[in-house]
């Protein structure tokens, strides 16, 4: 293999590549990442097992070939060259990383033992915004749990209905769902889970990307792709294995009730309850107190080894006066997860879900701590 490439490219290549690959494993061959020559592309792979990406920069290929090398080390071998363009060349299973001014050799790994990567089948293409993908699973991204009893709960429900799609997350404890549009409308309704790890690196390899992306899915497997802008030409290819068995019926636990609404500015409770986290007691606890002849909202927390906080925030009321307490930790979170300066706080009873709500395409619902 001979490539000549610009260095800027192949850093942002290999920027996303290290995302998926793994730095201490058993199986060191997933430590690497496979550099390949096709047709004007240098194309780089990387995989964890549970999920791979494939990224393709343009270059000028003199001579196919391909290599393994382990992919944090040749990532941090780039940044310190300084010329644009650089150039790979293997001989005898090393790779030669030259410049003007430096030449480098690194220990490559013989390619075939690089695991093999599920190739994106025929299927029908899915096409969103990928930052209003990002976007949605940064909100909720946070809220599972690993479990070995409920593996389902432990990823990410994607639910597609004609011309949306719902993002969906629980813990058991919180749940929240966020909706963005489908540039393509579907025929059929259908789902699948995706593991919380695999959101995770869809956020930080597409977080960046502007413009539409692609998902092509499977029965077991689900396959994310961006385009070059100079030419038809898939420029990052992302797939992760998929969870099995099925999603709750999360339908079940939105109440269809609430009893009391307030509308609240987003900052200013965000800093009372943030300011109530530090008085709390053991179990996290921040009591709210909601009084409709005064129109206010009390905030209040104690510690007996820290003292007492209380506060109150004047409000518009709709329905019945309520005492009720929640973990400040799933409250805040909830909180920051909200675009919108205001919202509106829904509450069933003192034991009953709640919900904050600032739009119609999300929801945040929340237990609370239940009195002893």
């Amino acid at each position: 293999m001979k490539v000549k490439i610009l260095k800027e490219n192949l850093v942002k290549g290999m920027e996303l590549v290290t995302k998926v690959s793994l730095k201490k494993v058993s199986l060191p061959i997933l430590s690497t990442c496979l550099l390949e020559t096709e047709k004007n592309f240098l194309k780089i792979s990387a995989t964890n097992l549970e999920s791979a990406i494939i990224w393709w920069g343009l270059a000028k290929v003199e001579e196919a070939g391909k290599i393994c090398v382990e992919a944090k080390f040749f990532a941090n071998v780039l940044s310190s060259l300084k010329e644009e363009t650089i150039t790979l060349e293997t001989e005898n299973n090393i790779l030669k990383i030259e410049d003007k001014r430096v030449l480098l050799k690194i220990k490559g790994v013989n390619p075939e033992e690089f695991p093999i990567i599920p190739q994106k089948e025929s299927v029908e293409k899915i096409t969103v915004f990928s930052e209003n993908l990002c976007d949605a699973l940064s909100k909720i991204i946070n809220i599972p749990t690993p479990s070995l009893g409920r593996p389902e709960i432990s990823g990410i429900l994607f639910s597609f209905e004609k011309e949306n799609l719902k993002l969906v997350a629980t813990d058991s404890f919180r749940l929240a769902e966020k909706k963005i549009n489908l540039l393509t409308p579907q025929t059929k309704a259908y789902s699948l889970i995706l593991p919380q790890s695999a959101a995770k690196e869809i956020v930080g390899i597409f977080g960046k990307e502007e413009g539409e992306i692609n998902l092509y899915l499977t029965p077991n497997q689900i396959f994310i792709e961006s385009l070059a802008r100079e030419l038809p030409h898939p420029k990052i290819l992302f797939t992760s294995k998929l969870i099995e068995g099925e999603y709750p019926n999360y339908q079940e636990i939105i109440p269809k009730k609430f009893k009391t609404k307030i509308r609240l500015d987003k900052n200013e409770f965000l800093t009372q309850i943030r300011a109530a986290s530090l008085f709390s007691g053991r179990i996290n606890e921040v009591k709210l107190k909601i009084n409709k002849k005064e129109g206010k909202l009390e905030i209040l927390s104690q510690n007996p080894d820290y003292g007492e906080f209380k506060s109150e925030i004047l409000t518009k009321i709709e329905g019945e006066d309520i005492s009720i307490s929640f973990n400040h930790k799933f409250l805040i979170d909830g909180i920051s997860s909200i675009d919108e300066k205001e919202f509106d706080f829904l509450f069933t009873d003192p034991e009953g879900p709640a919900a904050l709500k600032p739009s119609e395409d999300y929801f945040y619902i929340l237990m609370p701590i239940k009195a002893s």
